[in-house]
């Protein structure tokens, strides 16, 4: 009888857990309605009593109502705070979040150690997204030694469960032979599961197997669409593909200024490649009006990354007399960009644009004169050159010349003075 009456009551008190927790995840659900509507007020209402109580769903629920100031004043500390009860608890999404805070900094020291403990606890638990951010410490040797087969192990258990960042990640891994046997088929399996997901970089990464044909029938079509779609979240390197496609008519008819959109949104991030294809086309007017300004700005940060094609823009542009290419022109021998350093070769073109009074060709050419790079050191022709530069304004002239300005004799100066 004992046994029986035992029986009877963990068979209610069982019941008694069940359904308190079923109106627990009601209440969680209804607390998540109430966030979306905005309803904040409500969520807390409802969410601060069971996180108090001990749910660590709900304490889960609370700390990223702190962390976004959701009905509370923002705070990472404070949602921090939560994130550790429910981690303690061995819930994997508290697990997540806490791991996360760490490897970011939020609300608490930066601590990859800590990270790894409480990403490592979730994604033994399977979580997906806890699985990515591990990988990415393995990928990066972030606080434990990079391994590349371990990326990939716990990319490919995250990829299994649908993540797309995981997805693309095995992809990319397949496609390079990363911590895994290069296989084409594999990798455009896994890019395409991720770019149907919307993941860009997997876009990108599409785009480029189909524009090459690896894995997959060359179809400078479907790169397009691909290109196009990572282009439209902001994939710079997918923005400059997406404008030689239609600089060159591949995959879609060929429009110049449709390129040069494409080409100005990559350079604007960066792309040394986009920035010398638009310097060109402001230099010479090649989908869009001709602009010397734009094109020396584009081309010289072109030039600057090792392009040669920028510093060719320049050259164009110095031989026509603006004198601003001029003096770019010889910046990039002075600094050897996109060409060997060659001193005499940066004396001659700034002293064009310095004959045509362009200040900063002035204070260049002043540069030179004092150091004696490229042409017979000599401190009066840098005072006069500074001097010129100072007159217009030029603020590091103006500091040179009381420098130099010291080096000289009386004599000396008069001289310089009566050379301006």
């Amino acid at each position: 009888m004992k046994v029986r009456a035992a029986s009877a009551l963990a068979i209610t008190l069982s019941s008694l857990a069940i359904l308190v927790h079923a109106q627990s995840q009601q209440s969680l659900q209804d607390a998540q309605a109430a966030i979306e509507r905005k309803d904040y007020a409500t969520a807390l209402r409802t969410v601060q009593p069971l996180a108090q109580s001990g749910d660590p769903a709900a304490q889960t629920l609370l700390a990223s109502m702190h962390a976004r100031g959701f009905g509370v004043p923002q705070s990472y500390t404070e949602s921090t705070n939560w994130l550790r009860k429910s981690a303690a608890q061995n819930f994997a999404e508290g697990q997540y979040q806490l791991g996360t805070a760490y490897l970011m900094g939020q609300g608490t020291p930066q601590n990859n150690a800590e990270a790894l403990n409480w990403l490592g606890k979730a994604a033994n638990q399977g979580h997906p997204d806890a699985q990515t951010n591990l990988a990415m410490m393995y990928a990066k040797g972030q606080g434990v030694k990079r391994s590349e087969a371990d990326a990939f192990t716990w990319f490919r258990k995250a990829a299994e469960k649908g993540n797309p960042v995981a997805q693309g990640n095995v992809g990319f891994a397949y496609l390079t032979g990363q911590g895994v046997q290069r296989n084409y088929t594999e990798a455009l399996n896994w890019l395409r599961k991720a770019a149907d997901q919307n993941e860009p970089q997997s876009q990108a990464a599409l785009a480029g197997m189909y524009a090459s044909g690896l894995g997959v029938a060359k179809n400078p079509g479907q790169a397009v669409v691909w290109y196009r779609k990572a282009a439209d979240q902001g994939v710079a390197n997918a923005q400059y593909s997406l404008g030689v496609a239609y600089a060159n008519g591949m995959g879609v008819p060929k429009n110049e200024a449709e390129a040069m959109n494409w080409f100005r949104k990559a350079a604007d991030q960066g792309v040394p490649e986009a920035q010398a294809n638009l310097g060109l086309a402001y230099a010479i007017g090649l989908g869009v009006p001709k602009n010397p300004q734009e094109a020396v700005r584009y081309a010289s940060k072109a030039a600057q990354r090792g392009i040669s094609q920028g510093q060719e823009s320049l050259r164009g542009l110095a031989e026509e007399g603006y004198a601003p290419a001029q003096n770019e022109l010889g910046m990039t021998y002075e600094k050897g960009w996109g060409s060997l350093k060659i001193d005499a070769e940066a004396v001659t073109w700034y002293r064009r644009a310095a004959e045509q009074k362009f200040a900063a060709a002035q204070y260049n050419l002043g540069r030179m004169y004092l150091a004696g790079r490229g042409i017979r050191q000599s401190d009066t022709e840098a005072y006069q050159w500074f001097t010129r530069a100072a007159a217009q304004g030029h603020q590091d002239a103006r500091k040179q010349l009381a420098e130099v300005g010291k080096k000289l004799t009386p004599e000396q100066l008069e001289q310089a003075k009566q050379a301006r």
